[in-house]
């Protein structure tokens, strides 16, 4: 894969934009064979401080990936030979409705599941991931648990009277069939754009939270550790979510809602990596918003790795080697 260092050698979508990581660029779902497929979900609906900008996130995502190639040094692991990949591009929302832009999200998914594909959500804002874990749960039918790396808990009943925006995902997952709020855990809640509410309903659901200040004294791993067999509870699945927003906005300024204190880029990488240790059944990663990032595109750039190592647990599962990335490189004793 050292021609997905060439961007002017990969195929594009459209315009400029080329498939994730420069995979097979496969539109017709009923043509698609793969373990796991990208897929862009480019909506952005209500924004609770500054809009739009999440509906390029996919776009810039894709270009970035393609600093990375399939082999990963940390892991002395190349994710394209063991798990295959595709792209199967966005979907066409429609701006200023969730219910149909969220149903026609949800319908791509299900062709994807029932073709046997993990899907691996970019967004647009975290209201999408909701559309994705009710697809995901439909399909396998069996208790699912969530692992969430975010800043905010998003538990509000609705949002200028809309219950489908990115203020209410928790909540809506919460109340999915095969979803028990017991099996959810956020990691990373911090600061004062959570709402007063959130908190006695988090607790009265069951959810685990998981606050900055836990992180800070145990570390980013144990946490993850725990949450993970919180999620995990009684052989339930696993769904991971990242939130841009989980990352201190040094490290990934371009997103919605800023909010200083957060996860650094190592702690989010092995914290995915910790989550995906042994697989998951679908994975995203919402509200970069590249109209407020740097002129490098650092939290792109960010969103593109986080990804790369999603994929790379799902290599490491099938090759057999969940924690290569701990002694890949490990050097002996003296």
């Amino acid at each position: 894969m050292s021609e997905a260092l060439q961007p002017a050698d990969v195929p594009k979508i459209y315009s400029d934009v080329p498939p994730f990581m420069a995979v097979d660029y496969v539109p017709d779902v009923a043509t698609l064979t793969a373990d796991a497929a990208v897929i862009g979900m480019p909506y952005d609906g209500i924004a609770t401080f500054r809009g739009g900008a999440t509906r390029r996130g996919p776009q810039e995502i894709r270009k970035y990936s393609l600093l990375f190639g399939g082999h990963n040094f940390d892991w002395d692991l190349d994710v394209f030979q063991h798990i295959k990949v595709a792209d199967v591009g966005d979907i066409d929302v429609v701006p200023g409705d969730n219910a149909r832009s969220y149903e026609r999200f949800e319908q791509k998914l299900q062709a994807m599941l029932a073709r046997g594909v993990i899907p691996f959500s970019l967004g647009g804002d975290h209201g999408i991931t909701y559309p994705a874990v009710a697809a995901v749960s439909r399909h396998h039918a069996s208790p699912l648990g969530m692992i969430v790396f975010d800043t905010h808990l998003d538990l509000s009943e609705s949002l200028n009277g809309d219950r489908l925006t990115r203020a209410s995902p928790i909540l809506r997952i919460c109340e999915l069939e095969h979803v028990d709020p017991r099996r959810v855990a956020i990691i990373g809640a911090r600061g004062p754009r959570n709402l007063p509410e959130w908190t006695p309903l988090y607790r009265e659901l069951g959810m685990s939270v998981f606050p900055m200040e836990q992180i800070e004294q145990e570390g980013i791993e144990a946490i993850t550790e725990k949450a993970r067999a919180i999620a995990t509870a009684d052989s339930a699945k696993l769904y991971v979510s990242v939130d841009i927003d989980s990352i201190d906005p040094a490290y990934a300024p371009g997103t919605n809602s800023l909010e200083p204190g957060g996860l650094t880029s190592r702690e989010i990488i092995r914290g995915v990596r910790v989550a995906g240790r042994n697989g998951f059944v679908g994975f995203d990663i919402v509200e970069v918003s590249p109209d407020f990032d740097t002129r490098s595109g650092t939290t792109s750039v960010l969103a593109a790795r986080i990804m790369a190592e999603a994929l790379c647990c799902l290599a490491a599962v099938r090759a057999g080697r969940q924690d290569a990335w701990r002694t890949a490189h490990a050097q002996p004793a003296r």
